[in-house]
């Protein structure tokens, strides 16, 4: 929920540029400053400074309060830079998308060390997981598309003998055309965008079909991925699953026998790479747009969760290729 606060109590708060903030919507009231919280809530008698700090949620910060506590440019440049108000409704359903990643990758871990009394009713719980965890990643996707298209109008290109259009606000109706990946000279034709843009749609088009595509075979064709395996390592499925047999992120001294491989690389690499579509744009989109200098100066914008940790452990699971039981 969005609260309308105006600029007479905004000056209660030392650390946010109120000069410069250009119409944009601050997206936090939190702040972790020279080792101390400061927190404002607003209220029918304006401003109300609380000594607090969030369980959960975002804050700007001179450093992390937390090892845990995750910075992501991406998040950083829309809190800071372009937080337009009609930004800020897919911006917060992305922060919620962000969590809810780190939540379920912790649910795999749960199942695993579950798994022993669960046994092989395991796997279907395994299933539904990956199910979720392709609609979310496709829901992160969309949700910048419509950030993309909601700053679109509003924003100076560098180069501004672009003639801008309005832009889709499904990420599929940008990078695909009749179920084919465009191609850059025809996003640069067809929607008016710079050739970086254009080059950004190219890179991350790829990994969002595999995600689009299956996520449709889950939910419109009623399929669900192939059988998942219980074993004493982890979860596994067979080296020839698809679309998982695609990523290339199996090594073959890691296999059992029958070939199966590791859940667990998968899981890495469908959020990983999800992960880091969201950072290419955001430093794509720096170089072709001049935005209005950061709300909150010297500071970053942070977002802090009950399953952070998780994130570390699922890029190095992706590198070393790691079963559950690896740790």
């Amino acid at each position: 929920m969005v609260a309308t606060v105006n600029i007479a109590e905004l000056s209660k708060v030392p650390f946010i540029d109120l000069d410069n903030l250009h119409g944009r919507t601050i997206s936090t009231l939190s702040f972790f400053v020279e080792g101390e919280w400061h927190l404002w809530v607003p209220t029918d008698q304006g401003l109300i400074k609380l000594k607090a700090w969030p369980a959960e949620g975002c804050y700007f910060g001179q450093e992390a309060e937390h090892p845990m506590d995750a910075y992501l440019e991406f998040f950083n440049f829309i809190a800071q830079r372009c937080s337009w108000p009609t930004v800020i409704r897919p911006f917060m359903s992305l922060q919620q998308d962000y969590l809810n990643l780190c939540a379920t990758i912790k649910k795999f871990d749960i199942l695993f060390e579950q798994s022993t009394n669960l046994k092989t009713a395991a796997s279907r719980l395994v299933v539904t997981e990956l199910e979720y965890l392709f609609s979310l990643c496709r829901s992160v996707f969309d949700l910048l598309q419509e950030i993309v298209a909601a700053q679109w109008q509003t924003v100076t290109l560098h180069d501004q003998t672009i003639k801008k259009k309005q832009l889709p606000k499904a990420f599929s109706d940008v990078v695909l055309n009749a179920g084919a990946l465009r191609s850059e000279e025809e996003l640069i034709h067809r929607f008016h965008i710079p050739q970086p843009l254009a080059a950004f749609y190219v890179r991350s088009g790829p990994f969002f079909e595999v995600l689009r595509n299956f996520r449709d075979r889950f939910v419109h064709g009623g399929n669900t991925p192939e059988h998942v395996f219980v074993t004493e390592r982890g979860f596994a499925v067979q080296r020839c699953t698809d679309p998982f047999c695609t990523f290339n992120v199996w090594n073959l001294e890691h296999m059992l026998p029958n070939d199966l491989c590791s859940l667990r690389p998968v899981i890495g690499h469908i959020v990983v790479k999800t992960l880091e579509a969201c950072e290419d744009y955001a430093t794509t989109i720096q170089s072709i747009i001049q935005y209005p200098a950061p709300i909150a100066p010297n500071l970053h914008f942070l977002i802090r969760g009950h399953f952070n940790d998780v994130l570390n452990q699922c890029s190095t699971a992706l590198e070393k290729c790691l079963w559950w039981k690896d740790a």
